[in-house]
């Protein structure tokens, strides 16, 4: 009986270890094998962790994206490296980045890791995750919703929240932190933008939404790097590693949307917008059939635009305001033209376009700290991209990085790029923008069909924020912090952000 049960468990190992090889080890070792035969430089292929370790190291020793510029100039702009059990091609050519983003766009998809990251806390029917046929449905059915006429409609609520900041920042002589403070106060203006009264109203729904969104993001950090079990199907379902983190936090957010999706339809939640808001047009949206989003769609769109939204263009808000302590002149500067537009009133729409300086201080500081460093992308048919002696064939499975960090900080796209100055993006006396090195060195949106669909809600959003922090406050750093990126999902400080604020008036 002994020597049965013995038996059983070998080949239980047996058939695990088959598991495992098979769907962790054989088909990343082929498409291994597969680039370096093209003679494409990279780190050595590790079963399972990769070069997880090194990148924790590197992290331990706060230089986590250092990690990615050392590759660059070891093995150049093209070259592979594996993130736990994945292989990645690693791109920083222009031309290769838009084959992958533009001409061959059909051929990839969103990677496994990445639906497993961002399902998990947005569910699968939103535009972040589906792929093919629904995502071009969902895309031009949203469309509409990211109108210039729509997003100037927003404008006041963008006002009225960094109003209240901005008096409650102003009320405390002490220091606070930026990073928390404004993740959220774009929660605020993203969330009321979208969900009107009910959001605003609503101080449980903001505690809960922001709270639970920074837990579940440092859960899936955990299970994605530190201890890679995202990336490992079937192990990955099992509530071990933070799992129930995840779960239940998604679970908070779901049904604070939810409520607030209810109370929209039962006429008791209404818009703050001066036209529609995204809930509206989210609930009136028709496809060419003349079909609306179902009950779950709706859900999962908003909690992507909100939660996605939010944390992006806050940490950008953070890296802007820290280059701002930084640079005495170019915060003089911005100082100097919101003080000429605005003349001591409040910001009003119309004056927003008159703000160049703060458009290309923005701009300059997606540059050299874009919010979302790498794009991914995994092939689904085998083709080859570039041309002649640059040409990579890629194999089904293969997964695509395209590392806009390093692109972004490039000397052979950039004049003298590691510096920040946001005169490169000024606009000439004809009110035309200086042209790029290339249409593709510069992608802090991404690009193609799949780029994003807020961006120009970002923008806005981030130049309402920059103006009026400019205007009424005035911010110094506090010394002695230690300020570094690092990825958690987007880029962000890993300390966070100590500043000392006063009123300018």
């Amino acid at each position: 009986m002994l020597t049965i049960f013995v038996y059983a468990i070998i080949i239980a190992l047996v058939i695990l270890g088959l598991v495992v090889y098979f769907s962790l080890i054989h088909k990343e070792k082929q498409v291994y094998n597969i680039l370096k035969s093209q003679n494409i430089p990279g780190e050595p292929f590790v079963p399972i962790i990769g070069q997880l370790p090194k990148m924790r190291e590197y992290s331990k020793a706060d230089k986590s994206m250092e990690y990615h510029v050392d590759l660059q100039s070891k093995y150049g702009s093209v070259y592979l490296v594996s993130f736990g059990p994945v292989i990645r091609l690693v791109i920083i050519q222009p031309n290769l980045i838009a084959d992958v983003l533009k001409k061959y766009t059909k051929f990839y998809v969103k990677p496994p890791l990445f639906r497993t990251v961002f399902m998990s806390i947005m569910g699968e029917h939103n535009l972040l995750v589906i792929e093919g046929d629904a995502h071009d449905r969902a895309r031009k059915m949203l469309n509409p919703a990211f109108h210039f006429i729509n997003l100037q409609s927003m404008v006041s609520i963008m006002i009225k929240q960094t109003a209240l900041a901005v008096d409650k920042w102003g009320k405390t002589a002490n220091t606070v932190d930026l990073q928390k403070e404004l993740n959220s106060l774009t929660l605020s203006i993203i969330a009321s933008s979208a969900f009107g009264q009910a959001f605003e109203t609503n101080a449980k729904a903001k505690d809960v939404i922001l709270n639970s969104a920074v837990s579940v993001l440092d859960a899936i950090y955990y299970r994605s790097a530190d201890v890679p079990i995202n990336q490992m199907p079937f192990l990955n379902k099992l509530p071990l590693f933070k799992k129930q983190v995840i779960d239940q936090g998604s679970k908070r957010i779901a049904e604070i949307v939810q409520q607030m999706v209810n109370e929209r339809r039962m006429g008791t939640n209404q818009s703050l917008c001066n036209g529609n808001d995204l809930l509206d047009l989210l609930l009136t949206a028709r496809d060419q059939d003349g079909k609306g989003f179902n009950e779950q769609e709706i859900k999962d769109e908003a909690m992507a635009f909100v939660l996605a939204g939010h944390e992006t263009t806050g940490n950008l808000m953070v890296w802007c305001m820290y280059i701002l302590m930084t640079h005495s002149d170019v915060y003089q500067d911005c100082c100097d033209e919101v003080d000429r537009v605005l003349k001591d009133q409040p910001l009003n729409n119309a004056q927003l376009n008159e703000l160049h300086i703060i458009e290309a201080v923005l701009q300059e500081t997606l540059r050299l700290y874009p919010p979302a460093p790498f794009i991914v992308r995994q092939c689904i048919y085998e083709h080859s991209i570039g041309s002649g002696e640059n040409q990579i064939r890629l194999p089904v499975g293969a997964t695509v990085l395209l590392n806009t960090y390093a692109l972004h900080r490039s000397a052979q796209y950039w004049r003298d790029p590691l510096s920040f100055d946001y005169k490169r993006w000024m606009r000439n006396v004809d009110g035309v923008k200086p042209k790029l090195s290339h249409p593709f060195c510069y992608l802090p949106f991404s690009a193609g069909n799949r780029n994003c669909i807020g961006q120009n809600f970002a923008m806005l959003e981030a130049k309402v924020i920059l103006a009026m922090l400019v205007q009424r406050l005035h911010f110094e750093i506090v010394p002695g912090q230690k300020i570094v990126p690092i990825l958690r999902i987007t880029m962000k400080t890993k300390y966070g952000l100590q500043a000392k604020i006063t009123r300018r008036f």
